[in-house]
Order: structure tokens, then sequence, then C-alpha cells
């Protein structure tokens, strides 16, 4: 295991592809970067049973997904409802420069419209 968990996550990605039983899909894209994400959860009762994701972009992006993935699967929408871009930061769990903020906060772009639209 790195010492970096962005790159513990772009080396072993957490529920990396596609997720057939999905409920809810979401993709999102930079028009800064060309980064994009997918998400595919699969909820029921108001519970996340499942998250996917599939990205394609920089390091950041992709681990960024993988960490949301792990996190979100098996919580439920009242959980996830105060779950904001800082808490998103905080579980990268290194600083990012501004210009890589973005990056790494692009999952939680594709999660939030897909809640909002839940």
């Amino acid at each position: 295991m790195n010492e970096n968990p962005l790159l513990d996550h772009f080396d072993a990605p957490y529920h990396r592809g596609d997720l057939p039983s999905a409920t809810h899909r979401q993709s999102v894209s930079s028009a800064a970067c060309g980064d994009e994400v997918s998400l595919a959860l699969q909820i029921e009762d108001q519970r996340i049973q499942a998250a996917w994701f599939q990205a394609s972009g920089c390091i950041v992006c992709q681990a960024a997904a993988s960490m949301l993935c792990e996190h979100i699967e098996h919580r439920t929408l009242t959980e996830l409802a105060d779950f904001h871009a800082a808490a998103m930061l905080d579980l990268i769990g290194i600083p990012l420069t501004p210009g890589r903020q973005h990056c790494g906060l692009l999952a939680h772009q594709a999660l939030r419209k897909l809640l909002d639209a839940h």
C-alpha cells in the first residue's frame, strides 16, 4: 500500500466498472480539463446498496471517484444529505491545490446531481 490514499485508490479502485442492477445513474464532465465520471447506484429503501463508477481523466479524478463509492455504499440518503464538497475534500485525505480541487470534486458533483434529482 502507498502512503498516498489517492495512489492506493488509483492502483486498486473500489467498484470501478458497470453496475447492471443500478437504479440511478449520473454522469458529469469537466469542460476545463475533459475529465469524466459516471456513477451508478443501486438505491433500495432510501439506502445505497451498491455504488460503482467509471471515470476517465487524471489520477485525482479517478481515485476520488473510487473513494466516494467506498464512502457512500450502505449509507442512507439522509446521511448523505449533509455530505458537502468540504467533506469530500477531507475524504481525499491530502491537500489539493485549487486547480486540482475540481478534479477531486467531480464524482461528488455527480452524486449531488443524482441525489437532488431523487
